[in-house]
């Protein structure tokens, strides 16, 4: 290879590594311009309203957290203070305005789907948090409410599809609870759950429960250690059967009747299962276990991924097969230079090359083997048996079957053929492209270890980014 190419082969590699350069500077700007944003963002609580002033945080948040350089004049500069501040708190007058506000808001916001307290059939928004430092606790108590039952019970005679329109009361602040109908309580009092979930599935057509949604909200009030709490308020809440399609109507009626059947045949060693629900014929099927038929498929995929396996195991081998043969093959021709130099014939210098690696591998037994000088033993043994020598390297150059081996081999062989003329400048021309050859390969395989650091140093960066943040965030 002559100089000049050698220089512009030179000069495109530096452009590829400015230009690779160039764009890692400007991922890494980029990425400083990122986190100096995220550091303003969480840091916000460094700006203050004036300069002896810190903003407090609004109604309900947490101890706020501030860092701030502190100058004493004629005694000591930039001294750090951990400052934290409480966020705003009522005055009592202010809670209890608030709780008026929040209660009409709140029975509106509880419907969830349902169109109003006086016809409940589905689930209810029972919301804790309700902005502004203010939570809200909820407890259905069941009780018959004559004015419900006075105004519906009368129609659903006539028609149960009639729609009843009762005002919505105003919720009143409540007393201690009076339940006078005790088995009426114990009945209903799962109907509505502390999460609002309403139990109506067993319910007849005609059949609904009244009660009153005890309502309390609480919030942190000046002066008071603990939650201040409101008075009760009880809302007037009525729960209607739900309207199930053909299929839920049948499941409900279907668990009835095994609930029913189990607890009369508890002393008998079968239970009978209903043969007529909703006047529908039910027919029973054994459920069969048909996982089986999976094992078929698992063991295709199991060897589906194990081929798969075995073939990049093989490609991994091949791969790394190449890799050194092109890292000896630099070191082979360069001591084959050495020996033609010091007046050793080429058949000699494969012989010695052989030789020397046989007694490498036998005094170190984890000694890695190495298929050129594999390749070089295969020779040595060919030429002491009378192989002849040209025929011997051509074979050795098909079995390697790489380009660099088979130009190197094709010298050798034109070298037998033609006289050893001008032999050691073609091999010293030879050894300088093997070794920048072998320059280049160490820099590509540099280049693949640093790409497959990549995903650990984002984890890390990622894990770093998380312990840094989150307590920003926390402290908000």
């Amino acid at each position: 290879m002559s100089i000049k190419k050698i220089i512009s082969r030179k000069i495109e590699q530096l452009k590829e590594r400015v230009k690779r350069i160039k764009k890692r500077s400007i991922y890494c700007i980029v990425a400083g311009i990122i986190f100096a944003i995220l550091s303003l963002i969480t840091n916000d609580k460094s700006i203050y309203v004036r300069p002896n002033e810190i903003e407090r945080s609004s109604y309900g948040t947490q101890k706020t957290p501030y860092f701030i350089n502190v100058d004493v004049e004629n005694l000591a500069k930039n001294m750090e203070f951990s400052v934290s501040v409480s966020s705003k708190k009522y005055t009592k007058e202010e809670a209890d305005e608030v709780f008026s506000k929040k209660i009409e808001t709140l029975k509106v916001g509880i419907l969830n789907e349902n169109e109003s307290l006086e016809k409940v059939n589905s689930k209810l928004n029972f919301k804790t948090d309700l902005g502004d430092g203010i939570k809200a606790s909820y407890v259905f108590e069941p009780k018959k409410i004559d004015e419900y039952y006075d105004k519906y019970k009368k129609r659903s005679k006539k028609s149960t599809k009639s729609e009843i329109s009762i005002s919505e009361s105003t919720p009143s602040i409540a007393t201690k609870s009076d339940i006078s109908d005790f088995k009426y309580y114990v009945e209903y009092q799962n109907v509505i759950d502390g999460s609002g979930n309403v139990s109506n599935e067993n319910f007849k057509i005609t059949e609904f429960c009244t009660g009153y949604i005890v309502v309390q909200l609480s919030t942190e009030i000046k002066g008071k250690e603990g939650s201040y709490k409101s008075e009760k308020y009880m809302l007037p809440v009525r729960v209607v059967s739900r309207e199930l399609s053909p299929i839920e109507s049948f499941k409900v009626a279907f668990k009835k009747e095994v609930v029913s059947s189990d607890k009369e045949t508890i002393d008998e060693d079968t239970i009978k299962l209903p043969e007529v629900i909703n006047d529908f014929k039910v027919i029973y099927k054994e459920k069969k276990n048909l996982g089986f038929l999976l094992m078929p498929i698992f063991g295709l995929l199991v060897a589906i991924l194990l081929d798969a396996r075995d073939k990049e195991q093989e490609k991994e081998k091949q791969k790394r097969r190449v890799r050194l043969l092109e890292i000896d093959f630099a070191q082979i021709i360069s001591k084959i230079l050495l020996y033609v130099s010091s007046g050793m014939t080429i058949r000699n210098s494969f012989v010695r090359l052989a030789e020397q690696y046989q007694k490498n591998k036998k005094d170190d037994k984890n000694y890695e083997p190495h298929a050129a000088y594999e390749e070089l033993i295969v020779v040595k043994n060919k030429l002491t048996s009378g192989y002849s020598e040209i025929n011997a390297y051509e074979e050795m150059a098909k079995n390697i079957n790489m380009r660099v081996y088979t130009r190197f081999l094709n010298i050798i062989i034109q070298s037998i053929k033609n006289g050893n003329k001008d032999l050691k400048n073609i091999l010293n021309m030879e050894v300088q492209d093997a070794l920048y050859e072998r320059k280049q390969n160490a820099k590509k395989l540099g280049e693949e270890a640093s790409t497959k650091l990549v995903l650990p140093l984002m984890m890390m960066l990622s894990i770093i980014m998380v312990v840094i943040m989150v307590p920003a965030f926390m402290g908000m």
